[in-house]
């Protein structure tokens, strides 16, 4: 569902119903670069707990969305890990992957 929302360009329904899911704050949302990540698709302001996309069609792209979610969801643990970046491709990757597969039984 939520990787449907994305797609379907409801962004923001979607960051809520994963902050909703995994029981923290919702990130804002704006499009636009921040300085030193000019170059990156997207980015997390951890500080400003704020996800910049650097061209407004990535907000319907599910793994640079997810992606980010993820910087969103760790920089509220207590816990950081080296493998960051690793670990928010994938948690972007498995939800796209259930969404086919949950998509692939209704066709």
């Amino acid at each position: 569902m939520v990787v449907q929302q994305i797609i379907d360009g409801r962004v923001e329904l979607a960051l809520g119903l994963l902050s909703e899911h995994y029981g923290i704050s919702e990130p804002t949302v704006r499009v636009g670069t921040v300085k030193r990540h000019r170059r990156v698709l997207a980015c997390y302001v951890e500080k400003e707990r704020r996800i910049y996309f650097s061209n407004s069609d990535f907000l319907k792209n599910p793994f640079v969305v997810l992606h980010e979610f993820y910087h969103h969801l760790r920089s509220l643990e207590c816990q950081r890990n080296k493998q960051v970046e690793k670990r928010a491709d994938l948690f972007a990757a498995n939800f796209i992957r259930d969404f086919r597969i949950s998509s692939s039984k209704f066709r």
